[in-house]
């Protein structure tokens, strides 16, 4: 019963449905923002909570914070 099919076409939807009264319901904060640019402190900050989030499969995100907060280090010994 659980057989895969192939697609036609890659799934698309229609930026629609992220405008509007309702995008609140669907969108989180992190699509929502539109500042263009984060921070170093406010991407660890970010990527933090999302590996709590996840539980045990955090270990990439762990390393890539830990990078992050390596190059923020680097820069600020740099000066």
């Amino acid at each position: 019963s659980d057989v895969p099919c192939t697609r036609k076409s890659p799934l698309s939807l229609d930026y629609r449905l992220f405008e509007g009264e309702h995008t609140a319901d669907i969108a989180t904060p992190s699509v929502q923002q539109t500042s263009g640019s984060l921070t170093i402190k406010q991407m660890i900050a970010e990527l933090e909570d999302v590996s709590a989030d996840m539980g045990e499969k955090n270990a990439k995100i762990d390393r890539v914070i830990q990078a992050l907060m390596m190059e923020e280090n680097a820069d600020v010994a740099e000066g």
